[in-house]
């Protein structure tokens, strides 16, 4: 697959305004996923590494087309700048409707087509056959919140509380994170 190199991944955060909260949390979910993703390969499950990166590192990369409410509320503390307000403002207006990944897929989907599918992929809970790489990273992206690895328990607890869904969409989310999970230690001890 051809792929950004990391010096590129982190221009597109500076190209794209992400905040700092977001680039911290991509970070941290980029060291886990690809933890994780080196123990998988120790025993024979076979991962692109430099795809685990990218796809971590950039799995977030237009969170805020999905925001509207940053610094305040469940974003108290975030800090954003009139540049980065005024350009994520224009980005919802241009990509309305459009979760993250979407986003993303549309940017980058001509220049690095395999990494775009991941990308429109990893967190949409509708993907059911997911990669080993989607998989290491949608796990990761779960047991990260903000910057901090916490339990499964923890993130849905956070998740309910922080998106309204009913309560059989959270069921049904848990379940399958829990069958991830569960597939992923199927080769780990």
């Amino acid at each position: 697959h051809s792929l950004p190199s990391e010096e590129e991944c982190r221009d597109y955060f500076e190209q794209y305004h992400v905040p700092e909260n977001i680039r911290r949390h991509c970070l941290m979910v980029q060291r886990t996923a690809l933890t994780l993703a080196r123990e998988l390969v120790a025993r024979g499950v076979t991962i692109e590494l430099p795809f685990v990166s990218r796809l971590a590192m950039l799995h977030d990369l237009f969170k805020m087309v999905t925001i509207k409410e940053f610094g305040t509320g469940f974003h108290t503390g975030a800090v954003i700048t009139k540049e980065q307000a005024r350009f994520w403002q224009a980005m919802r207006e241009k990509y309305k409707d459009k979760y993250e990944g979407e986003v993303a897929h549309a940017v980058l989907k001509d220049r690095y087509p395999a990494l775009a599918e991941s990308l429109l992929n990893v967190s949409n809970p509708k993907n059911t056959n997911p990669t080993w790489e989607e998989l290491a990273v949608h796990y990761a992206d779960w047991r990260i919140l903000q910057e901090n690895i916490v339990s499964i328990d923890e993130r849905i607890a956070y998740l309910r509380q922080r998106y309204a869904r009913p309560e059989e969409v959270w069921q049904e989310r848990e379940m399958k994170i829990r069958q991830q999970e569960k597939e992923i230690f199927s080769h780990l001890n």
